[in-house]
């Protein structure tokens, strides 16, 4: 990742919120490695692209349970539940809600149930 204080960051998240906020931008940010720069912002980006990363990620986790397996497993919750206690009102609002959206089980369920 770049140098978080840079506002080339900032302005990357931003772009990249937007992006997910589409089906097209979701699935490209998905295929071309978004989750793992995003699960790092959280971890080790200001407080500002924490909170941008943060709601980008439930974005992308709303209504996918495979993204959710992957930004599981990318190692997402120990920094989100840090974000949870440290961050901004909103900050913490996206953490707690991604957070709870992860501990959902990921396996789907049977069809016609």
């Amino acid at each position: 990742m770049a140098d978080p204080d840079s506002g080339m960051v900032d302005k990357a998240a931003y772009v990249l919120f937007a992006l997910v906020g589409v089906a097209e931008g979701r699935e490209a940010a998905v295929e071309e490695d978004g989750i793992p720069v995003l699960v790092e912002m959280v971890e080790v980006g200001t407080q500002r692209q924490k909170e941008i990363s943060a709601a980008t990620l439930l974005l992308i986790c709303e209504d996918s349970i495979p993204c959710r397996s992957m930004v599981a497993r990318e190692g997402a919750i120990p920094p989100l539940v840090a974000l949870s206690q440290s961050g901004s009102s909103i900050a913490k609002e996206k953490a707690e809600t991604l957070i709870q959206l992860l501990r959902l089980p990921r396996v789907a369920p049977p069809a016609g149930k």
